[in-house]
């Protein structure tokens, strides 16, 4: 039985954001952007260990959340390694219809922090953020706010390199803990989303 951890989630949808990267550049930049989806390359960017991360796509794998990639026409020579690509349609079935049941968060306390949820500045939505700001626990964090258990530790690191996953993972939060019309509101943004990721 393959158990699915709150990492192999975010590993699924950074493997997604490095192909939409990949797709959206240049052709001379693919074959750098798909190195972006080898075990080392998604370790270095996830903070996490190589073998965390060659687990994790094995769970990902055997769930159906991920595949390894075939190679396109239009790819560009790159040496002989596995790439992987997210299944969408996956993805959007178990965040929208399972997630909050899985993964639901604790709220920890009040402090300084990073901002998730409707407070991240990057999603633009008619929702009214709440009167007191949903953080991740951060050192130094720039937001006072409630503080929310991120779906992985990292959150505020990884959020910080890549905006788009940023997005994701703040849309994420929103459906473990939010009321009933802002979530109804954010699983349709989060799968709008999702399904903007490359294949």
């Amino acid at each position: 039985m393959y158990i699915l951890k709150p990492h192999d989630i975010v590993t699924a949808l950074k493997i997604g954001r490095n192909e939409q990267d990949a797709r959206l550049k240049k052709v001379g930049d693919l074959a750098h952007l798909l190195r972006n989806n080898t075990v080392g390359e998604l370790a270095e960017d996830l903070e996490k260990g190589k073998g965390d991360i060659s687990r994790s796509i094995n769970r990902l794998i055997q769930l159906g959340l991920i595949a390894e990639r075939r190679r396109k026409a239009d790819d560009p020579a790159v040496s002989n390694r596995k790439f992987y690509s997210l299944n969408r349609r996956a993805m959007v079935d178990l965040l929208i219809g399972s997630i909050r049941h899985i993964f639901a968060p604790e709220k920890k306390g009040y402090g300084r922090g990073f901002p998730t949820g409707w407070n991240c500045p990057q999603i633009k939505s008619p929702m009214n953020p709440p009167d007191m700001p949903l953080v991740w626990p951060t050192p130094g964090g720039q937001v006072q706010g409630e503080y929310i258990e991120p779906l992985y530790p990292k959150c505020p690191e990884v959020a910080e390199k890549d905006e788009g996953l940023y997005q994701l993972l703040a849309l994420i939060d929103v459906v473990r803990i939010g009321k009933p019309r802002e979530l109804q509101y954010a699983k349709e943004l989060l799968e709008t989303k999702i399904m903007e990721l490359y294949s």
